[in-house]
C-alpha cells in the first residue's frame, strides 16, 4: 500500500511537469530587458514561472565518533507556479522533490540519515550499519494566496498552507508521517536591500505510529544587497526548530546570485556558503554549500486567466 501511495505522488509531480511543457506558451519575457526580468525574479509573489533546482551539500560534526566524516547531499527540484484565482487574488504553488545521497564512515558505529525535514534541510543523524545510501526523500509543497495589490513591491506578503508526504524511498530518508500546517511570507524589496522570509510549520496527522511526531518550524530568512540590476550578495538560510526534541539549527551564510542567459532562456544562478549553530551535540550540520540554478519557464496561458470569475 505504501508503494502505491508513493507511486501516486511521484506520478502527480511528473504529470505536473509534463503539463508545464505541453501547455506552455512562448516566453513572455522576450520583450523585457535583463534588468526587468531580474526585478521580477526578486518578487516571490510575481507572475513568472520558474524551475528552481537546488543542491545542498552538508559537512556534519558532533560528539558521535565519525560524525565529522559524514557528508549529506540533497538535490531538490522546486517548480514555482503562480496562477490567477480571481481578478483580485493569485495562488502560488511551490512543490519540492528531494533526492538524498550520503556516505557514512566504516568504523563499526556507522551513521545514517534520519530524514524528517522537507525543503532540502537536513535533520538529525542516527546509527545504522551501512556506508552509502541514496534515494527519494519526503516530497511536499506550499501554497500561498496573495492579492494582486499585495504582490507589488516594495512590500509583498502572502499566506497559505504547507504539507509534506511520506514518499521517502527508505525509512531513513523521511519522517514516516504525513504533515501539514500554516505558512506565510513577507518581503521588503527596496532599491538597495531585499529583506524578508518564509515561515512554515508542520504537525503530523497520519503515518507510521511508531515514528516520532512531527512538530517543526522552518524559517528561511533572506537578506540581500543589490550590486547592480542583475546581481546581489547576501544569504537565505533555513532556521529549523524541532519543538518535540527542543533542538535548533541556526545557519548564517554569505553568497551571491546573478541573472544570465542560456540562449534566450533567462536563468538565475547562485552559490552560498553557510555555517550552522546547533544545540544537538550528538551530530549536526556544520558547514553547508548551497547551489541554485533557476531557469524561467514559459507560462501556461490558463495560469494568467482567473480560475474563478
Amino acid at each position: 500500500m505504501k508503494i502505491i501511495r508513493k507511486s501516486i505522488f511521484i506520478g502527480i509531480w511528473l504529470s505536473l511537469l509534463a503539463t508545464l511543457h505541453s501547455t506552455a506558451e512562448e516566453p513572455s519575457t522576450e520583450h523585457l530587458s535583463d534588468a526587468q526580468i531580474a526585478e521580477m525574479i526578486n518578487n516571490p509573489l510575481g507572475n513568472l514561472w520558474m524551475l528552481a533546482t537546488q543542491n545542498d551539500t552538508y559537512w556534519m560534526d558532533g560528539d558521535i565518533q565519525g560524525a565529522d566524516k559524514v557528508h549529506v547531499n540533497v538535490a531538490t527540484i522546486m517548480p514555482i507556479m503562480p496562477m490567477q484565482l480571481t481578478e483580485d487574488y493569485k495562488l502560488i504553488l511551490r512543490p519540492w522533490i528531494p533526492i538524498v545521497s550520503t556516505d557514512f564512515p566504516r568504523n563499526g558505529s556507522d551513521l545514517h540519515w534520519s530524514g524528517e525535514q522537507p525543503d532540502g534541510t537536513p535533520p538529525s543523524i542516527g546509527i545504522r550499519d551501512t556506508s552509502w545510501d541514496s534515494g527519494l526523500g519526503d516530497m511536499g509543497f506550499w501554497a500561498a494566496i496573495a492579492s494582486n495589490e499585495a504582490a507589488r513591491p516594495p512590500f509583498v506578503w502572502g499566506f497559505g498552507i504547507t504539507t509534506q508526504f511520506d514518499t521517502a524511498s527508505q525509512k531513513e530518508f523521511g519522517s514516516g508521517r504525513y504533515s501539514a500546517g500554516p505558512m506565510g511570507l513577507a518581503f521588503y524589496i527596496g532599491d538597495e536591500w531585499i529583506v524578508g522570509g518564509i515561515l512554515q510549520h508542520w504537525w503530523d496527522y497520519a503515518g507510521d505510529d511508531k515514528r516520532k511526531h512531527v512538530n517543526k518550524s522552518n524559517f528561511q530568512y533572506n537578506i540581500y544587497y543589490r550590486l547592480d540590476a542583475k546581481s546581489k550578495i547576501g544569504m537565505s538560510p533555513n532556521i529549523i526548530y524541532d519543538w518535540e526534541a527542543d533542538k535548533y539549527d541556526l545557519p548564517v551564510g554569505l553568497g551571491a546570485n546573478t541573472l544570465v542567459k542560456l540562449g534566450k532562456i533567462p536563468v538565475t544562478i547562485s552559490a552560498e556558503l553557510q555555517y550552522h549553530f546547533s544545540n544537538n551535540d550528538a551530530i549536526h550540520n556544520r558547514w553547508h554549500l548551497r547551489l541554485n540554478f533557476m531557469p524561467i519557464l514559459p507560462s501556461p496561458g490558463w495560469s494568467k486567466k482567473p480560475i474563478f470569475k
